[in-house]
């Protein structure tokens, strides 16, 4: 593109910084980078509401030509009320979220006549809905990115999984018929919509994955001696349950493998359907496990500085994302801990790169075995704690940017 040429876009994201939500950050990131480009999105996003996670480091991140529109969007304090709304009137949900956003942008493509293209991220996925109803208003062409599965995501409860199904099943196909593009964030998310959406099969189809920032830190090498220190951050929800990590480190210390080592894993976060303290206490494991509370992205980003291994703990089945935290680990230097399938995504790109290794969720014994070596290997220091840091330019923002602009700018 000419330099001297600039290009705006509408950016419909669920959430944006000071907003501390995953999504606001990719949004960010790719951003800041665009208007030095002279490419300029446009973001509309949900206005701050009271109680909110916020994270003020992002602020002066934000480029001052950067234009932010924020709306309200439906929302119920009763969390009852709510979840029976979003769960049993799904469309009703939709609709209570999609007017003030679409009239707002309504009103910027009729004064702005520089827009060359809508962008929807989802989830949420009212985004993509409000990107259908611009492109059938205006014409304009409409590019959806997917972060995760929609109608076909294994997260939906069982019990309410046909009646939503029917419903996003329908909208979701209506959406991707008219898309100009379709973004996902790994190759597995692509080929999971081409199997469930055959009809997409001759659309162009990129993967564009989230990215870290290669920032030169001091002291994230561990000196000797030290105690080995394994740290999770986060949130522990729904199928991601790290029950199973915690009972193999109690089967463990029955066998007295701890006597001559010093080790501790470091938990900061929320869950939910299981009391962390309680079961550490069952299981016995209360002077190798510490559980603190959740904390602000940049306190977290500072523990798995000083840790020896990250955790994350995904599914026992395979999900088709790399979860965005697994970024953010690779960006402190450090190597990844995962409990999950072995046969999974995450699992044979951190095998692939040599960023990490598995304990198999699915297979206990084998991944009592592979944590028993792992630790030896540590406690004698033959264990490659770091990587190359040329490595991760391949998965830098700057890289991801580059593809952006190739796979979607470059054909509008």
């Amino acid at each position: 593109m000419d330099k001297k040429e600039s290009l705006k876009f509408i950016y419909i994201v669920d959430s944006f910084p000071p907003l501390n939500h995953q999504v606001g950050i990719r949004t960010l990131e790719i951003s800041k980078r665009l208007v030095k480009q002279n490419i300029f999105p446009i973001i509309l996003t949900q206005k701050i509401k009271k109680n909110s996670s916020l994270n003020y480091t992002f602020m002066n991140k934000i480029p001052d030509s950067l234009n932010i529109y924020r709306s309200y969007l439906f929302e119920s304090k009763n969390r009852y009320r709510f979840f029976l709304i979003f769960n049993f009137f799904r469309l009703a949900f939709y609709l209570g979220c999609i007017p003030l956003l679409f009239l707002k942008i309504k009103r910027i493509l009729r004064k702005d006549k520089k827009v060359k293209f809508i962008y929807a991220s989802g989830p949420s996925f009212y985004t993509h809905i409000i990107g259908y109803l611009l492109k059938k208003k205006f014409l304009l062409p409409l590019v959806v990115e997917y972060r995760d599965p929609w109608s076909f995501n294994p997260y939906i409860e069982e019990q309410v999984q046909n009646f939503i199904k029917r419903i996003d099943l329908s909208i979701e196909k209506k959406i991707l018929n008219i898309a100009d593009i379709i973004i996902t964030v790994s190759p597995v998310l692509k080929s999971f919509l081409k199997k469930n959406f055959p009809f997409i099969a001759n659309k162009p189809i990129f993967s564009i994955s989230n990215g870290l920032n290669i920032n030169k830190f001091k002291n994230h090498l561990k000196k000797d001696n030290q105690e080995i220190v394994f740290t999770f951050t986060g949130t522990l929800y729904y199928k991601r349950n790290i029950e199973p990590l915690l009972k193999i480190i109690s089967e463990l210390k029955q066998e007295n493998f701890f006597k001559n080592k010093n080790f501790s894993m470091k938990i900061y976060g929320t869950t939910l359907g299981i009391d962390l303290h309680k079961l550490v206490k069952k299981l016995k494991i209360n002077n190798l496990v510490f559980i603190g509370g959740l904390i602000p992205r940049t306190k977290a980003l500072e523990e798995i500085k000083k840790s020896d291994l990250a955790i994350h703990i995904g599914e026992n089945f395979n999900y088709p994302t790399i979860a965005f935290k697994v970024w953010d680990y690779l960006s402190c230097r450090k190597k990844i801990l995962y409990l999950g399938r072995e046969d999974s995504y995450t699992a044979k790109f951190l095998k692939e790169y040599d960023l990490g290794l598995t304990i198999t969720i699915n297979d206990l014994i084998k991944g009592k075995s592979i944590l028993k070596n792992l630790l030896t290997q540590l406690n004698n220091d033959e264990f490659e704690r770091t990587f190359d840091e040329k490595l991760l330019e391949e998965f830098s923002w700057d890289n991801k940017v580059a593809q952006f602009i190739t796979r979607i700018i470059k054909n509008f």
